[in-house]
C-alpha cells in the first residue's frame, strides 16, 4: 500500500510554522508563544499542535539544520592530529551550537531526564561524541583521566547560558573556561 502524499497546504503550514518558529525564537528565545508562532504561520494552534505535539518537537526540528552543520562541525575537528585541540574545538562548537536561542540550555538539560524527550537523542549522541574526543585526549595525555564526557557535555551547556545572563560581562566566558580548565583548587589539591 502506498503511504499518501501530505496535501501541499498542510506541507506549506509545516514550512510557515518552522519559519516563523526560528524568528520568534531567535527574537524572543525557546519559550516564545506558539499561540504567537501559530498567528505569525497564518494557522491556529489546533494546526502547530498536530505538526508538533509540543515545544520540544517544534524546537528539535528547528535544530535539525543546526545538528547537520555540528555534525560536519565534529568531522573536520576529528581530522586534527592534536587531540587536546580537538577537545577545546568540539566544546567550543557544542557551546556555540547550545546558544542558537535565548533559553535553548534548559530543554536540552530537561531532555536528559525525559526519556520520550525527541531532543534526549540529540543531547546523548553529543555526550557519546565529546566521550570520542575526551578518550583521544586522555589517551594522549591532554585531558585528566576523571574527566567525563557528560560533565564537559553540561559544562557546554552552561557557558552557552552564561553567554546570556545578565551577571555576565566581556571577560566572564573566558575566565570559566579557564576554571574548568585548571580547576579551581590551588596545585590541583582536593
Amino acid at each position: 500500500m502506498q503511504s499518501r502524499r501530505p496535501r501541499a497546504d498542510s506541507e506549506r503550514n509545516r514550512s510557515e510554522i518552522l519559519n516563523q518558529a526560528e524568528k520568534h525564537f531567535s527574537n524572543h528565545g525557546v519559550n516564545a508563544s506558539l499561540e504567537t508562532v501559530a498567528r505569525s504561520a497564518g494557522v491556529g494552534s489546533a494546526t502547530l499542535y498536530r505538526h508538533f505535539p509540543t515545544r520540544d518537537d517544534l524546537l528539535a526540528e528547528l535544530l535539525q539544520d543546526r545538528n547537520t552543520r555540528l555534525d560536519g562541525e565534529r568531522t573536520r575537528i576529528k581530522t586534527l592530529a592534536d587531540s587536546g585541540a580537538a577537545l577545546k574545538l568540539w566544546l567550543a562548537a557544542l557551546e556555540s551550537y547550545f546558544a542558537a536561542f535565548d533559553g535553548l540550555p534548559e530543554p536540552l538539560r530537561n531532555a536528559l531526564l525525559e526519556e520520550q524527550n525527541p531532543l534526549a537523542t540529540t543531547c546523548y549522541g553529543f555526550i557519546e561524541y565529546t566521550d570520542e574526543f575526551l578518550a583521544a585526549a586522555q589517551r594522549d595525555g591532554k585531558a585528566s583521566p576523571s574527566v567525563r564526557g557528560r560533565d564537559l557535555f553540561l559544562a557546554a551547556l552552561a557557558f552557552s547560558w552564561v553567554r546570556g545572563a545578565a551577571l555576565a560581562d566581556d571577560s566572564s566566558l573566558h575566565h570559566l573556561h579557564g576554571l574548568i580548565a585548571e580547576g579551581y583548587t590551588a596545585n590541583g589539591g582536593g
